[in-house]
């Protein structure tokens, strides 16, 4: 629970003190970007044995108190934790982090304190989120936190408060300590009951109980596994509020029974705490007890990534149903017959899965929520048992799934290590379920069921009034923002002690039906105590719709507003484009708020499903937010990141930091060209020098430890994915597609080389990469098909797959002998109707740069239209990480908000404008629009001098351009026009004094830096 009011309260002093020190931010700025001296701080964390149930995941309260009698002239906290942080200095919120890192590179956040210091008594208060299984985000470390107060007063007196001695935490009791997962990719599932907040505990003279203990030495600032510790390297994240535009739905629903629910990590793979896929074996069972028989069907999550179980009856094998329908996640249901008596339920395991969270849902036969109570005959500890498998031979199996009641069951299992599942350590409720299977009720009408509801779309001080539905309902409100957003919801309301509101974000309407999304648990689950209060979610998640479910009332309940306190990577909308074609215009908008939803701490794929950094996707993010927004700072860190899983594996990994070490080879591939191209962008030598070593190590181990003998090309062992489609590229093969990109890589890092003054390795480079290129001619060239072969798996053997992704690649990167060059030109344009077509907007950001290499500006445009035209007419106001049909017929996509597919918004200034770097680091910049069939275009640029300014209009007989060069950058205008078809040439400007020359067959007009330069041409013929 923040204390929103105090930081209210010290607005005026945050005010007093910026405009009392003259130096104001830029003394914070610099002491971020040095190393801090943490002083005698030490790192401190808990008793774990003292954390109930300590699993997973708690959150853990540290507090410490301290007097101080002068008035702070400046002060700043030092302080990182692991896994995540939430801090106060006197109730007042200072900020969140780290940042993400490995281990051995751990970040810590600098903040100016001094505003909510006072003469007196002054407390710091942590909650720090502990985490103790692998994420897609996370590397498990140790828990614990390290934090250093320094400062001086106006007197000179120093001021120095550190974790060590004197620090007390205790578990915080709100958080629900066993919940499902969010999904495969992150942590558990928030659930916070305000009921038993330990009220006051971020403020001074909080009075401490027995819950508090001494906090636990760890060690020193630099003790493993953390190691030296290091800055933040990026800006704080934006806290911006959004409100919803509207209340989409108002109804009351009747709550369906509890799902079965519980995390089998802990039986099924004792010890492991990686986010790898493991093969697990093993036997879930309970048992159930009707009056009379029954048809019964249990609904199954989500088997793409998680448990698949197979269920037995008394012994026979229950019928399984795919009911994925209209969504991806594999979602699957049983039906089974069940007796008159007690019946033995065994769900049967034996696959690899990432996520081992179970979940059943117990139906009728039409579909509706029914309650059967699981339980173990004789057992009072808990109601299900798990029977781990990896022991199991056939016979023994066979006689546990064919046990027809509990005796035989407990005669099989003798000696097999049956565990029971504590009723602790069970779900106590699985918010999601919850939401998605509530059933409306339609004899009750929206005005029975609330009152004024837009009035909690504002944040004025009025509200909506909701009405008790009574036991075992609810009333259900659908908020719709105008846009997807990501951050943290928080909301403010009046309840009564003891209510509950639950809340689940998610994406997109299909017509009516929400499109569920059946992989995540994007939920939050509020017990409210009595009175005012106000609740910001602890997590980051994305969504465009919000769902509040509100039951247990007891009387009414007042909603004074929800919103998202939006968190992105700072993103000001430096770059901009417009032109005359409004849906171009609509999509560069949407491609622009997909990438900054996708900029967080680090590029994330998607802020919805998996807010994880894949290496490949920020390939895309990178060359757009370097552009639009300026974010060359998160460009370098992600970029950085990702080299440093070089520790960990031998090339860059697909995801990182993750605590599934993966290697995807295309996407560390991808890694290699974002670097040089970063470099082009910055110019930035010491990047360069810095992941220069990474670079040249990642194509040695490809060259050394990967060759094909036979072909001398790379035969990758790993991951070779490039688009979602049916391409036959799989893991060990000798993959075209891998191979193009590797000496694309291998010339990249040799230009590297070049800046670096190490012409040797660049030659060497150079040589391996034409090396490459011409064994891809000599043994992945079809002669009859006059097309590249998706891979070789034998030698002499090439894929009977041909497709329209490897074609393309070979052609853009030039990986093709010039005589095959214009057939690759034509694959570009129209591929042969047999090849496999590019499946996802990643993927068509390649054909873009293709088409643009072969001058097919109006195919270019077609294709922006077609693709990322189709989501805007579904009405999405972000990308699609997928096109329709992928998953199931007919069902458009799995994330409504994925980075990977941004191209369009770097390509539609690139090409309209054709504004493009002549030379790295901006220096020269040459503009060179197409202007296809548009009347005019407008819009600039980010560089690191400064924005590059172009607009342009084209007329029946005369083309006009205005150019503005911002100081450090000098370039060039051409003409779009041969040079026999212009007429005269008239320049006006501070840029104007050169005359016009040809250049490549047009008409061109040097730029001084910092100039402008107007121009206009009579246009003999178009």
């Amino acid at each position: 629970m923040y204390a929103l009011t105090n930081r209210r309260e010290v607005g005026k002093r945050v005010a007093e003190r910026k405009s009392r020190r003259r130096e104001g931010a830029n003394s914070l700025i610099r002491h971020r970007d040095a190393y801090a001296d943490f002083g005698a701080a030490r790192w401190i964390g808990f008793d774990p044995s003292a954390i109930a149930p300590y699993e997973a995941t708690a959150f853990v309260c540290f507090r410490h108190e301290f007097q101080w009698e002068p008035t702070a002239e400046e002060a700043y906290l030092h302080i990182t934790a692991d896994y995540r942080y939430t801090v106060w200095i006197n109730g007042a919120l200072l900020g969140h982090g780290p940042v993400r890192g490995w281990p051995e590179e751990w970040f810590y956040d600098t903040y100016e304190a001094d505003a909510w210091l006072r003469p007196g008594a002054n407390t710091i208060a942590v909650l720090v989120h502990v985490l103790n299984e692998a994420t897609f985000q996370y590397v498990p470390g140790k828990p614990g936190l390290l934090a250093r107060l320094e400062g001086t007063a106006r007197s000179g007196a120093p001021l120095e408060v550190g974790t060590g001695d004197g620090w007390q935490w205790r578990q915080h009791p709100s958080f629900a300590g066993s919940t499902p997962r969010i999904s495969t990719q992150q942590s558990y599932s928030e659930q916070y009951n305000a009921l038993l907040e330990p009220e006051g505990w971020m403020h001074a003279g909080f009075r401490t109980d027995e819950a508090w203990r001494e906090a636990v030495p760890l060690g020193p600032v630099g003790c493993a596994p953390w190691g030296p510790l290091r800055p933040r390297d990026i800006p704080l994240l934006t806290e911006d509020e959004w409100y919803p535009a509207t209340v989409r739905t108002l109804e009351t629903v009747e709550l369906p029974e509890p799902a079965w629910s519980l995390n089998l990590r802990p039986w099924l793979l004792p010890g492991v705490a990686d986010a790898s896929p493991h093969p697990v074996r093993g036997l879930l069972v309970t048992t159930v007890t009707l009056d009379a028989p029954a048809r019964v069907r249990f609904g199954m999550q989500d088997r793409t990534s998680g448990v698949y179980a197979k269920l037995h009856v008394n012994g026979t094998a229950a019928v399984e149903k795919d009911v994925s329908g209209y969504h991806w996640c594999g979602c699957y249901e049983f039906e089974a017959e069940l007796e008159a008596g007690t019946n033995v339920l065994a769900f049967f395991m034996d696959r690899a899965a990432h996520d081992f969270h179970f979940q059943a849902a117990v139906r009728d036969e039409s579909g509706r929520s029914m309650r059967l109570e699981p339980g173990l005959p004789g057992i009072a500890e808990g109601r299900f048992a798990v029977v781990p498998g990896d022991d199991l031979d056939e016979a023994k199996l066979r006689q546990l799934l064919e046990a027809a009641d509990w005796e035989q069951w407990t005669a099989a299992a003798e000696g097999r290590r049956m565990q029971v599942v504590p009723a602790g350590r069970e779900h106590g409720v699985n918010v999601f379920h919850l939401m998605t299977d509530a059933i409306p009720i339609r004899d009750v009408p929206p005005s029975a069921a609330a009152e004024n509801v837009n009035a909690s779309c504002g944040g004025n001080a009025d509200y909506a009034l909701l009405h008790d539905p009574g036991e075992g309902k609810a009333v259900r409100l659908v908020y719709e923002f105008e846009a997807m957003t990501a951050g943290w919801i928080e909301f403010e309301v009046w309840a009564e002690a003891g209510a509950v509101l639950d809340g689940y974000g998610f994406e997109a309407y299909e017509g009516d039906r929400i499109v569920h999304m059946g992989s995540i648990h994007n939920t939050v689950r509020y017990v409210a105590r009595q009175g005012w209060q106000r609740y910001r979610s602890y997590f980051h998640r994305g969504f465009r719709y919000w769902m509040l479910q509100a039951s247990a009332l007891g009387g009414d309940l007042k909603i004074r507003f929800v919103r998202c306190i939006q968190r992105t990577y700072p993103s000001p909308p430096i770059g901009r484009f417009r032109c005359a074609d409004e849906s171009l215009n609509r999509i560069f908008e949407m491609c622009r708020r997909t990438a900054q939803l996708c900029s967080d701490d680090t590029f994330v794929d998607c802020p919805t499903y998996e807010q994880a950094f894949w290496v490949g996707d920020a390939y895309v993010m990178a060359a757009v937010q370097n552009t639009l927004a300026g974010a060359e700072p998160l460009v370098r860190r992600s970029l950085r990141l990702a080299g440093s899983s070089m520790r960990r594996s031998p090339v860059v990994e697909s995801h990182v930091p993750s605590g599934w070490p993966n290697v995807l080879s295309t996407w560390s591939l991808l890694w290699a060209i974002a670097c040089e191209e970063h470099y082009r962008h910055t110019g930035d030598r010491s990047f360069a020098e810095e992941l220069y070593p990474l670079l040249i190590g990642q194509v040695r181990f490809f060259r050394d430890e990967c060759t094909d003998e036979a072909t001398a090309l790379i035969r990758s062992p790993f991951w070779n994915l490039i688009d979602w489609a049916p391409m036959d590229v799989p893991d060990g093969v000798v993959s075209t597609p891998m191979n193009v990109l590797f000496a694309e890589s291998c010339r990249r890092t040799a230009s590297l080389a070049d800046v670096l003054g190490r012409e040797r390795e660049a030659e060497e480079l150079r040589r391996l990469s034409a090396s490459i290129v011409a064994c891809i001619n000599a043994h992945l060239w079809s002669e009859e098909r006059q097309a590249f072969a998706d891979c070789m798996r034998e030698p002499g053997r090439l894929s009977p797959v041909f497709s329209e992704q490897t074609n393309l690649l070979c052609y853009l990167y030039e990986a093709c002998r010039p005589e095959r060059r214009s057939v690759l030109a034509g694959y570009v344009r129209e591929a042969p109707a047999d090849f496999v077509r590019s499946s996802t907007p990643f993927m068509r950001y390649f054909k873009l740069q293709a088409m643009e290499k072969a001058g097919l500006y109006v195919d270019l445009l077609r294709e922006v239209r077609q693709a990322w035209g189709y989501m805007l007419e579904q009405g999405s106001t972000t990308c699609w990480e997928d096109m329709p049909g992928r998953w199931a017929p007919g069902y458009p996509t799995r994330s409504y908000c994925h980075g990977w597919s941004v191209g369009p918004a770097h390509m539609l200034p690139k090409i309209a404008l054709g504004i493009a770097p002549a030379s790295a680091g901006w220096s020269r910049v040459r503009i060179a629009p197409q202007p296809v069939h548009l009347p005019w275009c407008e819009g600039k640029l980010h560089t690191p001098h400064g924005d590059v300014s172009v607009r342009w209009e084209k007329g029946a007989r005369e083309f006009t351009a205005s150019v503005s060069l911002p100081p450090g950058v000098a370039g060039e205008l051409v003409l779009p026009m041969e040079s026999s078809r212009v007429g005269r040439i008239v320049t006006e400007g501070s840029g104007s004094g050169d005359k016009p020359y040809l250049s490549e067959g047009k008409w061109a007009v040097r730029i001084g830096a910092g100039e402008t330069l107007e121009i206009r041409a009579s246009v003999r013929s178009w």
